[in-house]
């Protein structure tokens, strides 16, 4: 049968995939056996899944599928990042990023082809959006790379808005952690939000990942004028949102704040952002801005950079600085992805 009139069975945690080999009159096990070999072995081929009988792999052949995306571009970083482009089935394209540490080999992946957000200072805010990911989608651009040490902590930081595709990370949050597949635990997986609110409690609930939120302003003013979600969303609506968040265990936020040059990175903003967050429990990542051709907000001096964490650090708040990584390869979110777009568009010119 046609692989298009085929059920795709990828992107189902391993209770829906139960359920669905019950259905069809199997044994529940059948379902942890097709995950443990999709998820666990990385096997794509029903054929080659040799502790099933031959007559269930014929009927899984022709019922099902196991689609996959492709790297059709890959550069590496004088510093270890390793930025891939990943050609979807539709053709469509999203960014994944490997980030080498000391202790720990991050890949921090997308969640949607563009992104609805339209944050100034992002590549990808100015990409038309399209669709979002189907969780199968994000799984698999782990699935795919082959990065010089396995994967140890996953983000979703790359394109698109992950609580605005909620129901798909939620499935792919499942399926990264799951024991019979890919074992990554919850402290190792971070979900980064532009400040949803109404999914914020939700998500945590839900205690699959550790929750970030992108500030990157200490006045309303300051952040609607780079991101718009904020008028919807403004900060004393997200900290009174934050302030009430009730964890499983000793759970907090974390605060993503890039620092622009001149723009949110004085030691009022400092003071600022300290005071907005003294009523709960938190940590902050500082980032200085990875500059693109999309935006004329500019990359701070690191002495600004540090002055800043100095004043942080005064009130005693968790604070730390994230040097960027890849800007030889042009690995802030969206720029990859843009850039081949572009060099497409002149090459039919």
């Amino acid at each position: 049968m046609d692989s298009a009139l085929r059920e795709n069975i990828k992107g189902l945690p391993i209770d829906a995939l139960e359920a669905r080999m019950v259905e069809l009159g199997h044994p529940a096990f059948r379902g942890r056996q097709l995950f443990r070999w999709i998820y666990s072995e990385r096997e794509n081929d029903f054929e080659k899944m040799t502790d099933l009988s031959k007559a269930f792999r014929s009927e899984l052949l022709e019922k099902f599928c196991l689609p996959t995306v492709q790297i059709v571009e890959e550069r590496k970083s004088v510093d270890g990042t390793i930025k891939y482009l990943v050609q979807l089935p539709d053709g469509e394209k999203v960014e994944s990023v490997y980030i080498p540490a000391e202790d720990r080999y991050t890949l921090c992946v997308s969640t949607q082809v563009g992104c609805k957000m339209a944050c100034s200072f992002c590549a990808t805010g100015y990409q038309k959006f399209t669709r979002d990911l189907k969780s199968w989608e994000i799984v698999e651009q782990l699935m795919v790379i082959k990065p010089p040490h396995p994967v140890t902590n996953i983000v979703m930081m790359g394109m698109g808005e992950p609580f605005d595709n909620y129901d798909e990370v939620i499935k792919a949050l499942k399926i990264f952690q799951d024991p019979m597949g890919i074992k990554l635990g919850k402290r190792h997986i971070t979900v980064s939000t532009v400040g949803l609110t109404p999914k914020i409690q939700q998500f945590v609930d839900a205690n699959l990942g550790k929750l970030a939120i992108s500030l990157h302003g200490t006045t309303d003013e300051q952040r609607s004028e780079i991101m718009p979600i904020n008028k919807k969303y403004p900060i004393n609506h997200l900290m009174e949102t934050c302030k009430n968040l009730k964890f499983k265990g000793k759970g907090r936020v974390t605060f993503e704040y890039i620092l622009f040059d001149g723009f949110n990175d004085s030691l009022d903003d400092a003071h600022r952002l300290a005071k907005l967050v003294s009523e709960f429990p938190c940590k902050i990542n500082l980032l200085a801005y990875n500059e693109n051709s999309f935006s004329k907000l500019k990359r701070p001096s690191e002495d600004r950079v540090l002055a800043f964490q100095d004043v942080l650090s005064s009130y005693y708040i968790t604070t730390t600085y994230r040097r960027s990584r890849g800007r030889d390869i042009a690995a802030a979110c969206g720029q990859l992805k843009t850039e081949v777009a572009n060099r497409s568009l002149r090459q039919l010119q």
